[in-house]
């Protein structure tokens, strides 16, 4: 089995961040391969852990959740478990929770329906964190990949 990613496998994986929906038929012929072909490497990429998780972002605002946070928290004993009963509360969607390097950093991408579910998340959180606030003006397209 081939477990090294050619020029194709990224042109593929290219194409795919640019729209998963795409039919193998078209992709293939994006990349000049048979619909078959393309197949075969897509489900290969998969199996090594290339490709995964296939999702569908939530455009939150049209949703009702209308502020952007981006919250650095450190919880202190005790504290992670609070953490995460306090993100999956209502009127509030978690994007991503990373556990990051250092001293129990997390990193939340997240969505409030308005400033008041933002302040009231951030005053439970308080007794069991130290956070970071910081609330996203618009994306920065233009540094994203």
């Amino acid at each position: 089995m081939k477990t090294k990613i050619d020029a194709t496998d990224v042109r593929i994986v290219e194409e795919l961040r640019k729209n998963a929906r795409i039919t193998m038929k078209e992709l293939g012929a994006r990349v000049f391969l048979t619909g078959q072909a393309v197949r075969n490497r897509v489900e290969r990429l998969e199996d090594m852990g290339v490709l995964r998780r296939y999702t569908v972002n939530v455009d939150c605002p049209v949703f009702g959740y209308k502020v952007h946070a981006v919250i650095r928290a450190q919880p202190g004993a005790g504290g992670a478990d609070a953490l995460k009963a306090c993100c999956r509360k209502e009127g509030r969607r978690t994007i991503h929770c990373y556990r990051t390097t250092g001293d129990n950093l997390y990193f939340l991408d997240m969505y409030f329906q308005d400033m008041v579910a933002l302040e009231a998340f951030l005053a439970e959180l308080e007794p069991w964190c130290a956070y970071e606030l910081h609330v996203v003006i618009r994306e920065a397209e233009d540094l994203a990949g």
